[in-house]
């Protein structure tokens, strides 16, 4: 007999089948002595079955294989494989991931050593498009067994990670009504049985995770199955198996079934999953299974926000809350701080400290008061909709939005926090990320200033040198006595830009910016316009290295930084400006992972050069407490207007209107006959599976007019040649589209060379339709559908009285306006050149310059 038994279940997983195989097959412990390996094919339409057959002709004795002649899905194939299972134990890897070479040799002897538990289970460690471990891990600190009636957090609910005893499970299966977590119901019936468990160190499980989204986990959201079915079959039945066993549920099932609802109730919305009825059922069902749930085990859970436990305790006392609501609410702000103040500017300049921030509530608007020096002074409200957090399309609170200035005219304040509500006072005083401050650093540094958290207070003092470097030691020894994660990499880097300080301090630094790894828009070209120039500046770029990393480093005068490079890090931390086309935190911050490590120190003030003319309300991305801007581009008064219109939040003076300095490379010197399809994405198609794609109306609709036979025959007819360049953020599936009449760009070459050699574009919403404008060269507008991912009810831009071309909303109309321009040697007509003329506010080449002199005004 076999020690082990591993049942594989496969479903299309030809690339990654080999290494799994392969880990079982090199195990230490030898293989055809001691190893069954059962695979079952579950109807795959890939290469799959080949690699079975290859494995089991090599090892006869040792491999069995099972096809599938229709898709069953994971359990009915696990179900067929654990029937021909003969080994002492059994486990379940998936067929993408793959275990340690001394996986089983280790597991192995735990078996042996230890009594009492019928499961041993290992680590989990990502592999592929994410890195790190298992958020459970802590279980494996040491090896040991575990009671879970006494250890009742340890919970498991992986089969793959786990090894059973084979004689334990064989009236045992996996459920095969249930499409995602038939391992958690699998393993929980053992365990309600006997509560023990072993926990084996020394051995790892490498589960793949793949921005594709083609695993049943990872597309689960998207299926029904994940809503009623799993309510049903794996919440309500293990609560009912409960009963049978304890009369009552016990507390390592209470916490296994709170760590899988906390990740449903993250869930913004079930719009386009469940129908009005189905959501009645669901969330009546998700109601009834959380009074099975103690409120200690919601508020213990560590994955998600403490005021999201709070709206899940308050989803589960609904209907006592009208009553009991006071003493609720002061239990849930006593149990997990909620009483908190996040600040998410805390800012000095000139002698006046800004600070933005947000308390959330849960029933009632608040004020929110700033004592400064002891004088309660209210605080400003301000709106922000877009922060607004949804939990299965209920409110998860009320986010009380505030702002205030301060000026600093004495030696020392004192800042802290109220509420007009009573549970609500004295608030404790936390940071959100991008603060430029945090609870791990505990003070921050500007240039006349150092402002220091003690206890629920920001105490703020004239800046000594002493001091400060007095606080940085006390920060460096907090670092290290708390090992928060990240700890190491801020005690690095801090001590060598306190090395650097008395080098660096002093001098101008100002990083220029694209994209992490592409370099071909507003930073890159205003970086070459400002190395010309003869300030007292130390300018760089920063790009990852490769083919723009390359061109760069040629050019005269520039100094050029690898992305995410240790002197990238540096820098970024002496840096005076940052100049960028795309503002967000994880790129325009190389320590984005480790910021809380960070805040206190940076100084760099942002400039947004924006990479494309904001048309559309984007303030669900852009807005002020998250990206605290020092000055916006802009090129025309309407769309600075629509920044002070939307809930943005940017003060006035930081929008400038200069024109775009990529518009400078714009030019008519060499027009071809040459059309240029350049349409933008949708964000519902981000990261999914190639079958999605395929069958998506946005890949549909462009793979047919790529390959429409009577725009070809015009195409030959007059001369043009059509290339496809669609947005950069559709480049992760470019190699679906094909056609013998298009040029598709599958190398994604620069947009100015399009621009400028180009004589007509096609684009749904992209906004580079600016640039072609720019050139009083003709577009075209393809409006085929409502699947465009922003709201052009709220656009300021109209496309019928504001565009620059035609709109067509199906394929036939677009290839008549196309060949009607073709016919015309694509000439602009006039009502769009006036519409050209009255948007934009300059047409020369002079942005660059025009920029260049607003951020030194700064």
């Amino acid at each position: 007999m076999f020690k082990f038994s591993v049942v594989i279940a496969i479903r299309n997983s030809d690339v990654w089948l080999k290494e799994s195989i392969g880990s079982i097959i090199n195990q230490s412990l030898d293989f055809k002595d001691n190893i069954q390996i059962i695979l079952v094919n579950d109807a795959s339409l890939d290469l799959s079955e080949d690699i079975c057959l290859k494995y089991k002709a090599k090892y006869p004795h040792n491999i069995k294989y099972i096809a599938n002649k229709e898709h069953l899905g994971v359990s009915q194939s696990r179900n067929l494989g654990l029937k021909h299972a003969t080994g002492e134990y059994v486990t379940f890897i998936d067929s993408d991931d793959f275990v340690s070479l001394n996986a089983f040799f280790n597991v192995y002897n735990f078996f042996k050593k230890h009594d009492g538990m019928d499961i041993v289970s290992i680590p989990i460690f990502f592999k592929g498009d994410k890195k790190g471990e298992h958020i459970l891990n802590f279980k494996y600190e040491k090896n040991q067994v575990v009671d879970l009636t006494k250890n009742p957090n340890y919970i498991q609910l992986s089969a793959s990670s786990s090894f059973f005893k084979r004689e334990k499970i064989k009236d045992l299966e996996f459920d095969p009504r249930l499409h995602i977590s038939e391992d958690v119901t699998f393993i929980n019936q053992l365990l309600l049985e006997n509560p023990k468990i072993g926990f084996c160190k020394d051995a790892k499980y490498f589960y793949r995770k793949r921005l594709n989204k083609t695993s049943v986990l990872d597309n689960a959201l998207f299926d029904k199955y994940y809503f009623i079915p799993r309510l049903k079959y794996y919440f309500k039945y293990l609560i009912d198996e409960s009963l049978k066993y304890y009369s009552s549920v016990p507390l390592f099932i209470q916490y296994t079934l709170m760590y899988d609802l906390q990740w449903i109730f993250e869930i913004s919305t079930l719009d386009n999953i469940l129908g009005d009825r189905e959501c009645i059922e669901f969330k009546k069902l998700l109601y009834d299974i959380l009074q099975y749930i103690d409120d200690e085990v919601i508020c213990s859970q560590f994955g998600i926000a403490n005021d999201l436990k709070a709206h899940i305790t308050y989803y589960k006392h609904w209907y006592e809350i009208k009553n009991n609501h006071e003493d609720i609410s002061n239990n849930l702000i006593e149990k997990l701080d909620l009483n908190t103040v996040y600040l998410d500017i805390f800012e000095i300049k000139d002698d006046v400290l800004y600070i933005m921030g947000v308390l959330k509530s849960y029933f009632a608007d608040i004020d929110i008061y700033c004592i400064v020096d002891g004088e309660k002074v209210k605080t400003n409200k301000i709106d922000f909709p877009q922060r607004k957090e949804y939990s299965l399309g209920n409110s998860r609170n009320i986010n009380n939005n505030f702002e205030i200035s301060i000026s600093l005219t004495k030696d020392k304040h004192e800042i802290s926090f109220d509420s007009s509500l009573d549970n609500f006072d004295n608030l404790n005083i936390d940071f959100s990320r991008p603060c430029n401050f945090s609870k791990i650093t505990s003070y921050q540094k500007s240039e006349n200033f150092l402002s220091i958290l003690k206890d629920n207070s920001i105490i703020i003092k004239p800046y000594k040198t002493r001091s400060w470097i007095k606080q940085e030691i006390k920060t460096l020894k907090s670092m290290f006595a708390k090992h928060e994660q990240g700890f190491r990499t801020g005690i690095i880097l801090r001590a060598l830009y306190l090395l650097a300080y008395p080098f660096l301090y002093k001098k101008h630094i100002w990083l220029f910016m694209d994209r992490p790894f592409i370099a071909d828009d507003n930073g890159k070209i205003l970086y070459e316009y400002a190395i010309k120039q003869d300030e007292n500046v130390k300018k760089y770029f920063v790009v990852g290295k490769g083919k723009y990393f390359d061109e760069v480093s040629k050019w005269d005068g520039a100094k050029i930084i690898p992305f995410n490079s240790i002197r990238h890090k540096l820098l970024g931390l002496f840096a005076e400006k940052i100049i960028t086309s795309h503002p967000d935190n994880s790129v325009i911050y190389p320590f984005w992972g480790n910021y809380p490590h960070f805040a206190g120190i940076l100084k760099s003030q942002s400039i947004f050069l924006q990479h494309g003319v904001t048309k559309d309300n984007v303030s669900s991305w852009l807005k002020k407490y998250d990206i605290n801007l020092s000055m916006l581009v802009t090129v025309s008064k309407k769309e600075l207007e629509s920044f002070l219109r939307y809930p943005y939040h940017y003060d006035k003076q930081i929008l400038k209107l200069t024109g775009f300095p990529r518009f400078d490379k714009l030019n008519n010197d060499i027009i071809k006959k040459q059309i240029v399809i350049m349409p933008s994405w949708r964000r519902y198609l981000k990261n999914r599976p190639e079958e999605f794609i395929l069958t998506s109306k946005y890949f549909i609709t462009f793979d047919s007019l790529i390959n429409n036979k009577k725009l070809h025959e015009a195409c030959e007819k007059y001369g043009y040649e059509i290339i496809f360049k669609p947005h950069p953020n559709t480049y992760e599936f470019i190699d679906l589209f094909d056609s013998d009449y298009v040029k598709i760009d599958y190398e994604n070459k620069n947009y100015v060379d399009f621009f400028n050699s180009s004589s007509l574009l096609i684009t749904d919403y992209s906004s580079v339709a600016f640039d072609f404008a720019y050139l009083k060269k003709p577009v075209l507008y393809y409006h085929y559908s409502d699947d465009y991912h922003f709201d052009l009810k709220e656009s300021y831009f109209d496309y019928e009285s504001m565009g620059f071309g035609e709109i067509a909303n199906d394929e036939d109309t677009l290839v008549s306006l196309i060949i009607g321009y073709m016919e015309n040697d694509c000439n602009i007509k006039e009502k769009y050149l006036k519409n050209i003329k009255n948007f934009f506010s300059f047409d020369d080449n002079n942005s660059c310059k025009r920029v260049y002199n607003e951020i030194k005004k700064l």
